[in-house]
């Protein structure tokens, strides 16, 4: 069985090699490697460059953007077993296309495969995460919980002759599209492979989020599917949580700025006493100075006196 694998890039030079080095280090032989280059400006072509034959096809030329750039790897495949290998991502470890290609031999009824990912964070930590079981997807994908996602993915290639390639409508969200149109057809079915699939990083950019959201909820108020009566009831219902969630944090939030104001007000209130016990310690010192002058003066006086 043939494994097409994918990379779409651009000005990817402090990432890609270790994800390029994850594949060349797979023992599965019969991997065909296509990388869709956005025309880099870094040296990011010179990195593919140094792979020579072992990449199958590279293009690089300007594009409408990574699903359009996608959608030109996929007509390139010959593969029957398609994966996509994000350029900050790399494969968990050697035997991951191995492991995958068994796993479908063993369970030819699969039409598309998923599995656990570890997510990287830009704070330096990681964790693994396990996706829902195939029969919850459709309530995580409304909810946008645990759900799979594209990089711990395999596609059978006629998916996308059966359900057509990526929108390129969407800039962020294309793919969320299409996992819609795949949970659509019930003569498909999903495998969930418990094994962990890739390194995966997360970007967490706050300034994507709002675009992402719009994106999300536009396609599912175009998916035929979640206008069901139910699929609106569940969606409403993950709505309603939200806003608790959110009061939640609003309310814990501003119980720590209740703390915070109480304590601000004790520590000035302290340091108005402690200023004030300063203040007694500097006029008792200047009356000790000024008894201790007075008493010099008296003593040197009767000296002279005296003499």
């Amino acid at each position: 069985m043939k494994v097409s694998v994918i990379t779409v890039c651009k000005n990817s030079e402090k990432t890609l090699e270790r994800s390029i080095q994850s594949l060349m280090a797979q023992t599965y032989p019969d991997i065909e490697y296509i990388v869709i280059d956005g025309d880099s400006t870094d040296g990011t072509k010179e990195i593919i460059e140094q792979y020579g034959d072992r990449v199958t096809h590279f293009i690089s030329e300007p594009d409408n953007g990574i699903y359009s750039a996608m959608n030109k790897g996929i007509k390139m495949v010959s593969g029957s077993l398609l994966y996509f290998l994000n350029s900050d991502d790399y494969l968990f470890d050697a035997k991951v296309i191995q492991d995958v290609v068994h796993f479908v031999v063993n369970h030819p009824a699969y039409d598309f495969i998923y599995g656990d990912h570890e997510a990287r964070f830009n704070f330096g930590k990681s964790s693994i995460h396990k996706p829902a079981p195939p029969n919850q997807i459709l309530k995580e994908m409304v909810c946008l919980g645990e759900c799979f996602i594209q990089p711990a993915s395999f596609f059978k290639t006629n998916l996308f002759q059966k359900l057509g390639l990526f929108s390129e409508a969407y800039q962020i969200a294309a793919d969320y599209e299409w996992f819609a149109r795949l949970l659509q057809d019930q003569t498909l079915q999903l495998g969930y492979y418990p094994r962990t699939i890739v390194s995966y990083a997360h970007g967490g950019a706050s300034s994507h989020i709002r675009p992402l959201f719009e994106e999300v909820f536009a396609i599912q108020n175009q998916v035929p599917l979640y206008q069901e009566p139910a699929w609106i009831h569940q969606r409403l219902v993950e709505l309603q949580k939200s806003f608790i969630d959110k009061y939640d944090r609003l309310e814990k939030t501003h119980q720590l700025s209740q703390k915070r104001e109480q304590r601000i007000i004790y520590l000035e209130a302290q340091e108005d006493a402690l200023q004030a016990q300063v203040s007694a310690l500097r006029n008792e010192l200047e009356t000790l100075k000024t008894r201790g002058l007075t008493g010099r003066i008296w003593r040197k006086l009767k000296r002279l006196v005296s003499n």
